[in-house]
């Protein structure tokens, strides 16, 4: 079990049930959302984009991926002949193009279950 993994069963227990589920859900939801201030931070500084959130990259675990970055890596997969991948960074740029820095923000997650993207509605308080 991971650090993450850990830290996710310290909370909610050995069984999740769909009452713990909405609240770690929630927890995440109000952690992405705090968030929206360094969102907006980088939005200013670097340009249009997304948060990428990469926890098993010690590396580079957050950074910030400008629609150019994410255009020209859909564009890799394209000659790379990934098209399942190229499609998914096309519905991310797509979505990302959209985004009003001061009502929602898009994020990434790339880790072992995949490459996920989401955005947090700030104005949102129920789905």
């Amino acid at each position: 079990m991971d650090r993450r993994e850990k830290l996710i069963a310290s909370v909610i227990g050995p069984e999740l049930d769909d009452k713990k589920a909405k609240m770690l859900d929630a927890t995440i939801k109000l952690i992405l959302g705090d968030m929206g201030e360094q969102y907006c931070k980088m939005w200013d500084v670097e340009g249009p984009g997304v948060m990428v959130f990469q926890p098993g990259n010690k590396e580079r675990s957050m950074f910030f991926w400008t629609l150019k970055e994410i255009h020209a890596a859909q564009e890799d997969c394209e000659r790379g002949n990934d098209g399942d991948l190229a499609e998914t960074f096309r519905r991310i740029l797509g979505a990302a193009q959209k985004i009003d820095p001061l009502e929602k923000a898009g994020y990434i997650i790339n880790d072992d279950e995949g490459l996920r993207y989401l955005e947090i509605d700030y104005n949102k308080t129920a789905e």
